[in-house]
């Protein structure tokens, strides 16, 4: 029998975790995007890394019909943009300046640490989530002078320096 779902959550937010702001555009051509720490990368050769979404999220329906997405690798100081694309919000875009990506996907450029572009490579079906795995085919690497933000006991933290 399994834990009920508070100490689940419980037993989770002990695992620091980074935090990305997945982006897709919809069958309108309209940008969309969640908050997730449910990432991690799969395969070096060739480079895939998996994202899971929950199936009420209101932005799986665009990037089931994209099939393109990026990761965005959210920087220090960003808590409130994560809090903003973690919520039902209509228009999570409407202050936050992003740049086309390979197939028009938005990359945050000015808030993401790093990013990757991806084309969806499978689905798998997970409980209440999808895993969607993703080819990386562009990005952005690192800029080495900015620190992520973390995920840890449902607070958004930070480390505490850049890397040299």
């Amino acid at each position: 029998m399994p834990v009920d779902l508070e100490t689940f959550r419980a037993i989770m937010s002990a695992f620091p975790t980074g935090v990305a702001i997945v982006t897709t555009l919809d069958d309108h051509g309209e940008p969309k995007g969640l908050t997730t720490n449910a990432i991690c990368s799969v395969s070096a050769d060739p480079p895939l890394l998996l994202v899971c979404v929950d199936r009420t999220s209101r932005t799986l329906a665009a990037l089931r019909h994209s099939r393109r997405f990026a990761v965005n690798f959210m920087s220090d100081g960003s808590a409130e943009l994560c809090a903003l694309f973690a919520s039902k919000a209509d228009d999570k875009f409407t202050h936050v300046r992003w740049e086309p990506g390979l197939g028009g996907v938005p990359c945050l450029v000015d808030d993401a640490l790093a990013y990757a572009e991806c084309a969806t490579e499978q689905e798998l079906e997970a409980g209440d989530h999808l895993i969607l795995t993703g080819l990386i085919e562009g990005g952005r690497a690192p800029d080495p002078q900015r620190v992520p933000i973390l995920y840890y006991r449902r607070t958004y933290g930070s480390t505490p320096t850049a890397a040299s």
